[in-house]
């Protein structure tokens, strides 16, 4: 796979991601509460994942137990990013939640940065730099500066993006050698056996399911737990978890465009300014991508010759 189709399935999974918080918030207007919504999206959609994984299953017999082991293990990281989120937008504002969370980016950057022991080049410093300002300026700065610092709040926040930023960083480094399905399906079990603990599946045992909560259920399970993971296993190992924390800071911009659309919010024109330089950060990274596949190219050109 090229980096340029591995780039576009990381961008449809961060989008997919942004999906979630307008479906999350009509699923909280239909009656269902955190703890519903959490559970049942991450059963369900692990659910679906060992139906997809079948034809897969083949390859579990060559998987050495300390690798399945692992992928397990890994699971901790999606499946602590959506509890620590949730918990931190009980006691902070949704707009902070955000910003707090796409701190991913930059602590992304810095893992690769010691992970790959190369510095980042230039242009995705201007990248950066771009998708950070426009991550405050998109979820609107005025409400940012009359937000309520809770330090529980912060902090479980901060936790979320460093939560995140582990997602990335394995989905490049633990067992790229096992098919994507599969391989994000074991990771989606172990996010599941923590979100479980935190937020038993109390909806099994209550009239939850027979009042609609199977409908939201499922569409969170698609868009948060099979489609991202699987686009993730995918493109993250060919374009490094750098890249990828950049890229997938489109999650922000679809976010406002679904509360627009779906939910009829009203957006300031500044948070259409912020949107328009996270796509500048995104521009930025895949320009820089571009470049380095050419250099390539002259390279093997001039070896060649």
């Amino acid at each position: 796979m090229n980096r340029f189709i591995a780039s576009l399935l990381v961008l449809l999974a961060g989008a997919s991601f942004g999906i979630l918080s307008t479906v999350v918030k009509l699923g909280y207007h239909a009656g269902f509460s955190v703890a519903e919504i959490t559970s049942s999206q991450v059963l369900f959609g692990c659910l679906g994942l060992w139906l997809l994984s079948l034809p897969s299953l083949k390859y579990l017999r060559y998987i050495r137990k300390l690798t399945l082991g692992q992928l397990l293990l890994s699971g901790l990281f999606p499946g602590l990013t959506g509890v620590f989120y949730y918990m931190a937008l009980q006691t902070i504002s949704a707009s902070l939640g955000v910003v707090l969370l796409f701190q991913f980016v930059w602590m992304g950057l810095l893992v690769d940065w010691i992970l790959q022991r190369k510095a980042p080049t230039l242009s995705r410093w201007l990248a950066l730099v771009a998708v950070l300002i426009g991550t405050v300026l998109a979820a609107n700065y005025q409400v940012l500066l009359t937000s309520h610092l809770d330090l529980k709040g912060i902090c479980l926040g901060l936790l979320a993006a460093a939560s995140y930023t582990g997602n990335i960083v394995i989905n490049e480094h633990v067992a790229p050698e096992v098919p994507p399905t599969l391989r994000s399906t074991l990771i989606m079990t172990g996010a599941l056996f923590i979100t479980l603990v935190i937020f038993p599946p109390q909806f099994l045992f209550t009239s939850a399911l027979s009042h609609g909560l199977w409908f939201w259920a499922i569409i969170l399970g698609c868009f948060g737990v099979i489609i991202p993971p699987f686009l993730f296993a995918r493109g993250v190992p060919v374009v490094g978890a750098g890249v990828t924390t950049i890229l997938g800071s489109i999650e922000l911009p679809v976010v406002i465009i679904m509360s627009t659309l779906i939910l009829k919010e009203r957006v300031e024109l500044i948070q259409w300014a912020g949107v328009a330089l996270i796509l500048l950060g995104i521009t930025l990274t895949q320009q820089s991508n571009l470049l380095q596949k050419s250099w390539r190219k002259r390279l093997a050109h001039n070896i060649n010759k």
